[in-house]
């Protein structure tokens, strides 16, 4: 194997090791972007409710900081 194919390898390797961003940061940028852009005019509008989106936001949050979308 050459140097050049084995410095590819090494670095597809290091991809893999970094971690993927989540959907909400691909999408959104953040869970607070996806607050600002569906969640509070779904609020506002009255197609959301504001109880069950406490609970919901929660539950993303730990989701996204848990890594488990990277499952």
């Amino acid at each position: 194997m050459s140097l050049r194919a084995f410095q590819r390898r090494v670095a597809k390797l290091e991809d893999v090791r970094k971690p993927r961003p989540s959907p909400f940061t691909i999408w959104y940028g953040s869970i607070d972007g996806f607050l600002d852009f569906q969640v509070v005019p779904g609020i506002e509008s009255g197609s959301l409710c504001v109880l069950d989106m406490i609970d919901v936001i929660a539950a993303l949050r730990r989701w996204e900081g848990d890594g488990y979308y990277a499952t």
